[in-house]
């Protein structure tokens, strides 16, 4: 589970957590740190991946593949070696190396036109090869679903397709949650098996 940490001379705070066997450090925004303290997470506390890769989606942390720092503590800090719920996996990273550092939704124009997810160094590599890229936590249900018709993509690569199986569920998860909380809802939905 991802772990919320101090700086040790500052009042601002980092995140580390395990992604596919590396340990990744993620910087909070102001408004992601108000968000874990309103949540009552303080320093030192675990939760849960999901809140984290919420976190990401919004822009309130980020990665750039860089360490804590030097005034961290490196023999205090906790990682979260213990099982997390929440699978590492259900991250987007890089369709070439697996990066999580810097993920762009990219077109790719040569040969056929393709959509992929590249970190900021598999960009730098192939950056003749594509055409636009969109830092991914602005990449929303919707503007995915426009930047594949407008592009006339044909072939979308798997990291492409489980990020956007990642925001189908949050979007049904959300409006599950709604319809839980609504009775004409249930109601509709007993009687009609759907909202639609």
């Amino acid at each position: 589970m991802p772990v919320l940490h101090q700086y040790k001379d500052s009042d601002d705070c980092y995140i580390l957590t395990k992604i596919r066997n590396s340990i990744v450090t993620f910087q909070l925004r102001e408004e992601g740190l108000r968000r874990l303290r309103y949540a009552g997470i303080g320093p030192g506390q675990k939760f849960k991946r999901a809140l984290l890769l919420d976190l990401y989606r919004s822009g309130e942390v980020y990665t750039h593949g860089e360490g804590p720092g030097a005034d961290v503590d490196v023999r205090q800090t906790v990682f979260d070696f213990s099982n997390d719920p929440d699978p590492e996996g259900m991250f987007p990273s890089c369709a070439s190396c697996h990066s999580i550092n810097d993920l762009h939704l990219v077109e790719i124009t040569e040969g056929e036109k393709k959509a992929t997810i590249l970190c900021v160094d598999c960009r730098s590599k192939k950056i003749s090869t594509f055409d636009t890229s969109i830092p991914l936590p602005m990449v929303s249900r919707t503007n995915l679903k426009q930047f594949i018709e407008t592009k006339g993509i044909k072939k979308i690569d798997k990291s492409v397709n489980e990020y956007k199986n990642l925001l189908d569920a949050e979007f049904e998860d959300k409006w599950n949650a709604y319809k839980k909380g609504k009775p004409e809802q249930q109601e509709l939905i007993k009687k009609h098996g759907s909202l639609i």
